[in-house]
């Protein structure tokens, strides 16, 4: 096992980074909402029947040739990075993860690792979330009749419970809204989706014996980034024919893998970027350092869902 491998299974775990290249009338819409919580990179959307969402990244999994690094992000000295327990990294790029970010100055930002946490998301007295997000990829269409791993709960390296508030597709990659085929079964993807609520929201995160909260009432606004970050193997990209889509069938039973593949696709470039491997300890800092820079990640990674709860 390398140095890089042996610190994402303790200090961090799994999930693949999109930038975002939000178009106008959302990036007004995220400046209106209350509270958005933005998600980007590799992930899947489990609906239940009460119509809440189960949000979990790939957990260990037999394909040996990405490393997965699932983080929090927020804004520097924000009320949601002084109660979720947020410090800086030292060489970590916001823009390499989300393009709207391009600009920033990195001292900006702070992060939380999610290997082994679970958050929940609890926005006003309703538990279903209102999907509007349409383009995430249909699990349940490219792989008809396969049912939800039952230990998903704990093989992921991180759940997000999310309650109220809706869903909004976003977009990160010059190739997210493109229509993407797996097999006969064709749809367009997305790489970010949004989530917002404009009701009070409280989080929590526990994470072994650590529990935060934070409280956003009615009125206020809050901004956190969920994002999955993967570091490329040394394969040569493809950006028309996605490679990593195979680690989504990991979350059924006995699903045969479908590569998703676009002609249009082109692809794009990403600044290299440390990775946030930080805990909120005193040794975040040698944590977030040691030559984890990763190069530029051509292909898209999408966000897919498991829509069980009811039609849509």
């Amino acid at each position: 096992m390398n140095r890089r491998q042996f610190v994402s299974r303790v200090s961090l775990g799994t999930v693949a980074a999109c930038t975002t290249f939000a178009k106008p009338s959302l990036a007004a819409a995220a400046a209106a909402a209350k509270l958005n919580v933005r998600f980007v990179g590799m992930m899947t959307f489990i609906e239940r029947a009460d119509h809440s969402f189960l949000v979990a990244t790939p957990g260990q999994h037999a394909m040996n040739h990405m490393t997965h690094v699932p983080f929090l992000m927020a804004r520097a000295g924000s009320a949601a990075a002084k109660a979720l327990g947020m410090v800086k990294a030292p060489g970590v790029v916001p823009g390499a993860f989300d393009s709207e970010l391009a600009n920033t100055n990195p001292d900006e930002f702070v992060y939380r690792n999610l290997d082994n946490t679970a958050i929940e998301v609890i926005a006003g007295n309703t538990d279903a979330v209102k999907n509007q997000a349409s383009q995430m990829a249909q699990l349940q269409k490219i792989a008809p009749g396969k049912r939800v791993r039952g230990n998903v709960e704990k093989w992921a390296a991180t759940t997000v419970t999310l309650r109220g508030g809706r869903l909004e597709n976003s977009a990160g990659h010059p190739d997210a809204g493109k229509v993407w085929s797996f097999g006969a079964y064709s749809q367009r993807l997305t790489d970010a989706v949004n989530f917002r609520s404009e009701e009070s929201t409280t989080i929590r995160l526990t994470s072994g014996t650590d529990v935060r909260s934070l409280t956003v009432p009615a009125g206020q606004s809050a901004e956190l980034w969920v994002i999955s970050a993967a570091t490329p193997d040394s394969r040569p990209s493809n950006p028309t024919r996605l490679e990593h889509s195979e680690l989504f069938f990991q979350f059924l039973v006995d699903a045969s893998p479908v590569l998703a593949a676009c002609p249009d696709a082109t692809g794009r470039e990403v600044p290299p970027t440390e990775l946030p491997y930080v805990h909120p300890t005193s040794a975040s800092a040698a944590m977030a350092a040691g030559g984890s820079t990763y190069p530029p990640m051509l292909e898209m990674c999408f966000i897919a869902c498991i829509l069980f709860g009811g039609s849509k």
